[in-house]
């Protein structure tokens, strides 16, 4: 996977193109068929979710809450402590997503700031919506 399919996710911003790449290398690439649940409410999270093509759709208790598309991640929560999914997310049509695990992504807080950062504001906005 190519350093510029991290690009277009606002939370890689404050990596340098060097940083984006190497977590880039490290990201596995995952298609998902429409209808795919991707992850599912409850299921242990490891892992941050980036949307490179397609749509997803977001449900919490059974109640759709959003769309995400391109660019869009999710996911982050789980990679801030040992807590459960807190939403299932379903692809609309097919999808693919960057995958990026909790130690590869922890080991790129450690490097760069602007990761935490961006990560702690993205995690706190999804936290104000609930």
């Amino acid at each position: 996977m190519s350093g510029a399919a991290l690009e277009t996710a606002p939370l890689f911003a404050a990596l340098g193109t060097r940083r984006r790449r190497r977590l880039a290398r490290r990201a596995t690439g995952r298609r998902y068929g429409a209808g795919s649940v991707v992850v599912r409410e409850g299921d242990t999270s490891m892992t941050l979710y980036v949307v490179l093509s397609g749509r997803v759709r977001v449900v919490r208790e059974g109640e759709p809450i959003a769309e995400l598309g391109p660019g869009c991640h999710f996911g982050e929560l789980g990679l801030l402590g040992d807590t459960p999914r807190s939403a299932t997310v379903v692809a609309l049509e097919p999808t693919e997503c960057a995958l990026v695990d909790k130690w590869d992504f922890e080991r790129q807080l450690r490097r760069e700031r602007g990761v935490a950062l961006a990560l702690l504001a993205a995690a706190g906005d999804r936290l104000r919506a609930r």
